[in-house]
């Protein structure tokens, strides 16, 4: 678990490890190998939405619990003094969960808060709730951070020019698809789209074409990463399987076609040659 998330391994980036659970004795012993492994920071991730998380009072199923839920913020901020933070959904079933929440939550001094405005039962399925969102962003005291179907930087900005109160986008679907996306966001940004605090430079405009490229070049390393880590084909099939789920939209045509060969792939062997055809296509 904790070589998963060694403070060296972001190199320039700053890690910033997240824990799931809903026990506050194992979110000390967490914070505390933690701190002693270098880090400053911890998110507890109180948004899960899958049903065999969510059931058992972790995820987005802890808020349900207020005795719960609050044990747990208390524990995290013992455990990571100055550096804990959350990242929470609309409910578990219902999307006024959370504002009920909300004085629990001003009562700790979190770091960062960040907002999925969906429900866990929604999964990822119908649109985010911005007008719950905020709701939610006025009442909370800590920073907040915005998630959730953010894909493109036109998405970006338009929720940075709605909520200028928010401290940041967290991206995950859409980066998992672009891995360029942060740059894109980062140029509209700068070209005048977002709040005066945008950065001051941004990476030149790349042309459609090299996204491709560059999405494979990111695959094969990491795909060699996980090789080097994982023990036997199962478990690398499974992480590519996932992978190539979000990264064929890099690639002509929205990669659909490859993207059901890599999926049918009965071995390792068949799964790498698919994906390297559908890279070649591209």
């Amino acid at each position: 678990m904790f070589s998963d998330v060694l403070a060296d391994r972001g190199g320039a980036i700053e890690v910033v490890p997240q824990v799931i659970g809903k026990d506050p004795d194992g979110l000390r012993t967490a914070g505390r190998i933690l701190r002693d492994s270098g880090f400053t920071r911890l998110d507890l991730n109180c948004g899960c939405p899958w049903k065999f998380v969510a059931k058992k009072g972790r995820g987005s199923g802890l808020p349900e619990d207020p005795v719960a839920f609050e044990r747990m913020l208390e524990a995290g901020c013992e455990a990571m003094p100055g550096g804990f933070s959350i990242k929470i959904r609309l409910g578990r079933t219902s999307p006024d969960t959370l504002l009920k929440r909300v004085p629990i939550i001003n009562g700790f001094p979190l770091a960062m808060v960040t907002v999925h405005p969906r429900t866990g039962e929604q999964m990822y399925s119908g649109g985010v709730d911005l007008k719950a969102f905020a709701e939610v962003l006025d009442a909370l005291v800590a920073p907040v951070v915005f998630n959730g179907d953010v894909v493109d930087a036109a998405g970006a900005v338009a929720i940075v020019r709605r909520f200028p109160k928010i401290r940041g986008l967290m991206l995950g679907r859409g980066l998992c698809a672009r891995p360029w996306l942060a740059e894109d966001i980062r140029r509209a940004l700068a070209q005048g789209g977002g709040p005066e605090a945008a950065p001051e430079s941004a990476p030149p405009p790349q042309p459609a074409a090299e996204h491709g490229k560059r999405a494979a070049a990111f695959a094969r390393e990491l795909a060699a990463e996980y090789a080097a880590e994982l023990c036997g084909p199962a478990p690398l099939m499974g992480r590519l399987k996932e992978l190539w789920g979000y990264l064929h939209c890099a690639f002509e045509g929205d990669g659909t076609a490859g993207l059901r060969e890599i999926q049918r792939a009965r071995n390792l062997d068949s799964m790498l040659s698919a994906i390297e055809r559908l890279i070649a296509g591209a």
